[in-house]
């Protein structure tokens, strides 16, 4: 078990909120508001060598506004609280509240508070609140149930390519750079599922395509098996995984950018399970494998070809808040 989770359990038998502690947000059903916080510290999740401060101010909001998007909901409002150096001049804060405002006004809320203290490193904490209408019904982390198809938006994989070319300069995988700069969380999709069923699993993959399926398996107790066939994979990650092959002598750049769209994370993407999927949905999401298969135990599996069997998707691959160095 990651730190990580261990400290997530550790609060949830300490407080007693087990369910409370299950998604990546607090659904407060009497209300019909939603929860979340995140936060950002300087050269853990982000560089000042590459991020402009509106690019940051974006990023920081947008990260939460993606864990309401993974219930659901919409946004209302966020709270922001800022850690910042002394060195750091009123026009670097007026920037970044340029982009929290920016990322605001695109996703329907606004800066309702927060607060700013001295800090020897550069520290962001957001805290969206979002609302679920009558109508609707959040998506649940643990609601997944046999039958049901897995579904998942857009491309996998590129904000890892995106740190990685901005981290080394390479020039080009303009479209990486900006999914890992300027994320835009899924809204739209997840409110779609919201006014669509009553019952379904869903939750954002802001640590990996690999991280969400194994949370919603375990979380469900079901087997979440997806086809490597029917993952999309972007042109900017293959020339990533291409190059990676010709830099590093690596042997196979499939297995690369298989690798790259599992666990690369930070894509603020959504991954669900459903009952059915229409036209509605498809519009919206890549229909990607199925729930259940009794002779799995709990968690994700990839299929790659129709006579091997499945290989199981691994926690430890993914990213984790306590190991690594800063990007």
């Amino acid at each position: 078990m990651s730190k990580e989770l261990a400290i997530i359990d550790l609060i949830a038998q300490l407080s007693g909120q087990t369910e409370a502690l299950a998604d990546d947000a607090y659904w407060d059903e009497p209300a019909r508001l939603v929860y979340t916080t995140d936060m950002l510290v300087e050269n853990r999740h982000f560089s000042l060598d590459y991020f402009t401060p509106q690019d940051l101010g974006w990023k920081a909001a947008a990260v939460n506004i993606s864990d309401l998007a993974g219930m659901g909901a919409q946004l209302k409002c966020v709270l922001i609280s800022l850690g910042l150096p002394e060195h750091l001049p009123l026009a670097f804060v007026s920037d970044l509240y340029q982009g929290f405002q920016s990322a605001c006004q695109q996703f329907g809320g606004f800066i309702a508070g927060g607060d700013t203290v001295g800090s020897p490193t550069l520290t962001l904490n957001v805290t969206a609140i979002g609302t679920c209408p009558q109508g609707s019904h959040p998506g649940r982390r643990f609601a997944a149930q046999p039958g049901d198809w897995v579904i998942a938006t857009g491309f996998h994989g590129l904000s890892k390519v995106g740190l990685e070319a901005l981290t080394h300069q390479w020039p080009d995988y303009h479209t990486s750079k900006q999914a890992h700069l300027h994320p835009l969380p899924q809204i739209q999709a997840g409110q779609v599922l919201a006014s669509q069923f009553e019952r379904y699993a869903l939750m954002d993959s802001s640590d990996g395509l690999a991280d969400a399926l194994i949370k919603i398996g375990h979380s469900s107790k079901q087997a979440v098996v997806v086809e490597q066939r029917k993952l999309p994979i972007h042109p900017e990650v293959r020339a990533y995984a291409q190059q990676e092959v010709t830099r590093n002598t690596v042997l196979n750049a499939e297995q690369v950018a298989l690798d790259t769209v599992l666990y690369g994370g930070e894509d603020f993407q959504l991954v669900a399970t459903v009952p059915a999927v229409d036209a509605d949905i498809l519009a919206h999401f890549h229909v990607i494998g199925r729930v259940g298969a009794a002779s799995l135990t709990p968690g994700a599996y990839l299929t790659t070809e129709p006579s091997l069997p499945p290989v199981s998707l691994q926690l430890d691959q993914a990213y984790q808040h306590f190991q690594g160095e800063s990007p």
